[in-house]
């Protein structure tokens, strides 16, 4: 189950973009200094009603845009604390705990320019465009239960991923959409 976990991240990462580091503060400042940046138009992205997107990318912590708790309602299990899954990774783990299992809830921050919800599916690599999530959303799938949720608000774009062991697919998007819903609150 691990190798298949890692092929969905490589292929996340494939399909979804790379990831992007930084730390978001409680007051939506980095860590260690004051906003950077100004807010621009973006050039030719446009939200779910067809008008221009804008924002800047904003730099976040992957871990701290759900709580171990909201992981948890979405595994249906409790969970270990988030952490990212190898050093200077922006994803955050959460793990189920106890057993030696391989379920769990990742989020990822990703960049920008690699997603692309208009993108085709190719053989054993589906991909289809969600509506109702953030400006722009969609899943990319192999079945058998590895689903991953990628969505768009302005500029930032992040996925959310829950892997869990005989739960469907539709179960699994169900709790990937409930994740991004949260996540899409706090950006």
């Amino acid at each position: 189950m691990w190798i298949g976990l890692a092929l969905v991240m490589g292929l996340v990462a494939a399909c979804g973009g790379t990831t992007a580091t930084g730390t978001l503060q409680a007051n939506g400042t980095p860590a260690g200094g004051t906003q950077s940046g100004t807010t621009q138009p973006s050039t030719g992205a446009t939200g779910a009603t067809g008008t221009p997107t804008t924002g800047a990318p904003k730099t976040l912590d992957a871990c701290t845009l759900i709580t171990s708790a909201e992981a948890a309602a979405a595994l249906g299990k409790p969970v270990d604390a988030g952490t990212p899954p190898e050093p200077g990774a922006n994803s955050c783990l959460f793990m189920a705990s106890g057993a030696v299992t391989t379920d769990s809830v990742e989020i990822s921050i990703t960049t920008g320019s690699d997603f692309n919800p208009n993108k085709k599916s190719i053989p054993g690599l589906t991909i289809t465009p969600v509506s109702g999530v953030g400006d722009a959303a969609y899943t990319v799938s192999i079945g058998a239960g590895l689903v991953v949720l990628n969505v768009q608000k302005g500029q930032t774009t992040f996925s959310t991923s829950v892997l869990l062991h005989g739960a469907s697919d539709g179960d699994l998007l169900a709790g990937e959409k409930t994740l991004a819903q949260l996540i899409l609150g706090r950006i």
